[in-house]
């Protein structure tokens, strides 16, 4: 019997499993992490270029730096009795606002187009002044009778540029850009307003005349160019100021002392999404 219980007791044993030992990992196994690593880094590298949404619109409010009709004075001698002066003053606001919108084509280039809407104004007066010499009991008197005609003038104004923006590359995502841009523009005014009103030699106003002034041109055409920088917010927001300069190849006024600036600079700020 001892050497039955003996016997079972060493099967026993014999049956029990081995410790699993760990082997060290070899170099293939150690590859996939460097994949994922390498996986991360290219996600990475991806997020740094993005440059937010391929389309983007928004509202636009453009500040003018010159009056768009500047003042000027002029003086005529007709003979040497009568002359005329003529003198405008500006009357337009310096404020425009209106829509914009962006499609971004590249990494670093978009299509920007704006629609703003401002208004024009300018007084125009136009005074001949007669002069009369008498001779009473050898003394010679000079008299000088003014006839003044005043116009007012307002009008609408559509302004339209259309560019290209080129922008820089972001150090982080989403991180603010510089661009610089250029294109051209297209101005269309409407509306015209005209009061006319007459105060002739004897100081008798007589008003008053509805008759609206003929532009120069309707409509003018002109080439742009700016800069400016791009932030965009947490929500998605996109703020743009920028300085914008047109130079006009027509003028909507073009008449005696009355002429549209030719040159005009704006600083503009827009908020899209």
């Amino acid at each position: 019997m001892c050497f039955v219980l003996g016997l079972g007791c060493a099967q026993g044993q014999e049956a029990q499993p081995a410790p699993q030992q760990t082997a060290p990992a070899s170099p293939q196994q150690t590859a996939p992490s460097s994949s994922s690593a390498g996986t991360s880094s290219s996600s990475q590298a991806l997020d740094i270029t993005e440059t937010g949404r391929r389309i983007t619109g928004g509202l636009t409010l453009s500040v003018l730096g010159f009056n768009l009709v500047p003042g000027s004075t002029s003086t005529v001698n007709n003979s040497s009795t009568v002359s005329t002066q003529a003198q405008t003053k500006g009357e337009s606001p310096r404020i425009g606002y209106g829509l914009t919108g962006q499609v971004r084509i590249t990494g670093h280039f978009a299509v920007d187009l704006s629609a703003v809407y401002r208004r024009i104004g300018y007084q125009f007066t136009n005074t001949i002044a007669t002069t009369t010499t008498t001779v009473l009991n050898g003394t010679v008197n000079s008299t000088t009778a003014t006839t003044d005609t005043h116009q007012d003038v307002h009008a609408r104004l559509l302004y339209i540029p259309v560019v290209l923006r080129y922008y820089s590359g972001s150090r982080r995502p989403n991180g603010p850009r510089w661009f610089v841009e250029a294109g051209g523009a297209w101005l269309w005014a409407s509306g015209i307003r005209t009061s006319t009103d007459t105060t002739d030699a004897a100081g008798v106003n007589t008003c008053c005349s509805f008759t609206p002034v003929s532009p120069a041109h309707n409509s003018a055409v002109g080439m742009v160019a700016g800069a400016g920088l791009q932030f965009i917010d947490a929500f998605g927001i996109h703020v743009v100021p920028e300085v914008r300069y047109t130079r006009w190849i027509d003028q909507v006024f073009n008449n005696s002392t009355t002429h549209t600036f030719q040159n005009q600079l704006e600083a503009v700020i827009s908020l899209t999404y």
